[in-house]
């Protein structure tokens, strides 16, 4: 499914952005108090400067990575919700390897602009793609060790 298929202009030009990494495009969606939560955070970004914060470094680390709406229900005119795969390489220091994910954005919209948006998808099985020694260990291991590394890159 295209980005043209999706009614929300607001989040049409989300996807759009995302995959050109257009990060202050990315930022200027989002109303000024918005509110971005996703399961491979270790906690919401509130807003504009910590949301671009997080997508400069979503695009440092991964910088192939692209996203592609498969299924949208579009919920009245405030509320979206999107089944997405993501792809692109890993960190280059990993090996750059490649990965693939699904998950769901729930983007929440007033007046226009995103006021929250929450994606869940399974930030473990990225890690094990990317970094597959970590597929021997215990998932909670998986899971601290990335936090660390985003605590390391100051993205917390």
């Amino acid at each position: 499914m295209k980005e043209e298929h999706i009614q929300s202009a607001a989040v049409a030009a989300w996807v759009r952005a995302f995959n050109a990494h257009e990060v202050e495009r990315l930022v200027s969606l989002y109303r000024e108090d918005a509110t971005l939560a996703d399961s491979g955070m270790p906690a919401p970004r509130r807003g504009h400067e910590e949301i671009r914060q997080w997508f400069l470094w979503r695009f440092r680390s991964t910088p192939t990575i692209t996203y592609q709406p498969v299924d949208v229900f579009e919920e009245g005119s405030s509320q979206v919700r999107v089944r997405w795969l993501a792809e692109g390489n890993g960190p280059r220091f990993c090996g750059a390897r490649p990965f693939r994910v699904e998950g769901e954005s729930c983007f929440q919209l007033q007046e226009g602009f995103i006021a929250r948006q929450e994606g869940v998808y399974n930030h473990v099985s990225v890690l094990h793609q990317i970094i597959p020694p970590l597929r021997i260990v215990p998932t909670a291991v998986a899971g601290a060790l990335y936090l660390l590394y985003i605590r390391l890159h100051r993205i917390s």
